[in-house]
């Protein structure tokens, strides 16, 4: 029986040895069979998600969403597809239907910027644009008016992702114009809010 073992292990060295042999003559010498010769292009995706569906309560971190907004609760009303209401704590509530979803390197209409340009975001996140159903404010509590100061907002521009820092960001445009962004038309933006994930 030791017998039959130690000749499989003689066998067995013979044909790894026959193997190498074989690998190294057809390899050329002094390159590595792996060498790389291009660059490695692929980057990781950045974890994003659709607005209220996993996360509701922000904290105003710009000058812009300290001032004017303050924090934010966003929330479904009902279900996926329906209208998204944005509470801010100033006392501003926007309820919005959402109409698109697009690349945000994609051109808003503004100024010739992308939709990541004016939310000050990332190119390889997408933004959610909604059609604003109704602006209410609290009487006595928003001096200054809603998003767009004493116009309307019609249109908000939305992106909900990870930044370079590792944290949930929220990033809302809205639009004062009648054209419904992204438009050849100008939509009028008329500020841009940034929260982190309370």
């Amino acid at each position: 029986m030791r017998g039959i073992v130690v000749a499989a292990m003689i066998a067995a060295a013979l044909v790894t040895g026959a193997c190498q042999r074989h690998r190294n003559e057809a390899e050329t010498p002094l390159e590595r069979p792996s060498t790389i010769v291009e660059p490695e292009t692929r980057v990781d995706a950045v974890p994003e998600e659709e607005p209220a569906v996993a996360r509701q309560q922000w904290r105003a971190v710009s000058e812009q969403a300290r001032t004017v907004t303050g924090n934010l609760r966003v929330s479904l009303e009902g279900r996926r597809g329906g209208p998204v209401v944005f509470a801010f704590a100033n006392g501003i509530t926007i309820r919005a239907q959402p109409y698109n979803v697009v690349p945000a390197d994609a051109r808003s209409g503004a100024g010739g910027q992308s939709f990541a340009a004016i939310l000050n975001g990332d190119p390889r996140v997408n933004a959610y644009l909604y059609r604003v159903v109704e602006e209410n404010l609290i009487p006595g509590r928003v001096a200054q008016g809603g998003l767009c100061g004493a116009a309307p907002a019609r249109h908000l521009a939305v992106s909900e992702f990870v930044d370079g820092s590792g944290r949930w960001v929220f990033k809302i445009a809205a639009f004062r114009g009648e054209a419904q962004p992204p438009s050849s038309a100008d939509p009028e933006l008329c500020g841009a809010f940034a929260y982190q994930a309370q």
